[in-house]
């Protein structure tokens, strides 16, 4: 799709990514981030945290849908660690144009002359989604578990953090409490809807159709059913 280095040009992150899982078909975040850091080294190019690597990037990826999570591996060597999710290319998006500039694709703000001098002011002040603190991680599961028991629905922290490990991270990206609440409820009521209709705990993605079109529409109104309140 595009060289790794030419005349001085850098791969972006986006097409490292891409050409990494093309060529070993699938891998987890921490594993493509070191391999991202290693590459960089060579050049003598510092990279972002792999906090900050998950939420910009993997995140947004995820979120247009170029990957997808295809299985789940303990640690042999780490037992009390959370499973490694392992992600691949969507079938049919190797092509796809977004890989270029992903958080331009999600965003398309990010793209205008005015949005992108302020984000590039914001990051040279370091001013990069922080992940929440633990006291408000407690509140946002504490809020949105009252809410979803509201409508029936029990499923247990444990539960949801053995599906979605990464949900810390992703809430950081969301600005306003209620929003990170509403996520929450989203992706858990996801989660037990599928879990319900396959006898076991299971991630949305990996549900059969049409149970994950339903889990979707299902959490997508029970998120704005919760924002409408507030």
């Amino acid at each position: 799709m595009a060289e790794r280095v030419k005349r001085g040009w850098l791969l972006p992150t986006g097409l490292f990514v891409h050409d990494y899982l093309l060529e070993h078909k699938q891998a987890y975040v921490q594993e493509i981030w070191r391999a991202l850091k290693a590459e960089r080294a060579e050049m003598g190019i510092t990279v972002g945290s792999y906090q900050s690597f998950r939420m910009n990037y993997i995140y947004v990826l995820k979120k247009l849908g170029l990957i997808g999570p295809v299985k789940r591996e303990r640690v042999p060597e780490q037992p009390s660690w959370f499973a490694r999710v392992y992600y691949s290319i969507t079938p049919g998006r190797e092509d796809d144009r977004a890989w270029r500039h992903p958080q331009i694709a999600l965003d398309p703000r990010r793209g205008g002359p005015t949005y992108r001098r302020k984000y590039v002011k914001a990051r040279k002040k370091k001013l990069l989604p922080k992940p929440p603190s633990l006291e408000e991680i407690d509140r946002i599961w504490r809020t949105a578990s009252a809410f979803l028991r509201e409508h029936d629905y029990v499923l247990t922290r444990e539960q949801f953090e053995t599906v979605r490990p990464e949900w810390t991270s992703e809430v950081a990206l969301y600005p306003t409490f209620e929003e990170k609440v509403g996520y929450v409820i989203r992706r858990a009521s996801e989660i037990e809807y599928v879990s319900r209709m396959a006898r076991r705990l299971i991630r949305p993605e990996e549900a059969p159709e049409p149970f994950a079109t339903e889990a979707r529409k299902l959490g997508r109104t029970l998120e704005k059913e919760w924002l409408r309140g507030r």
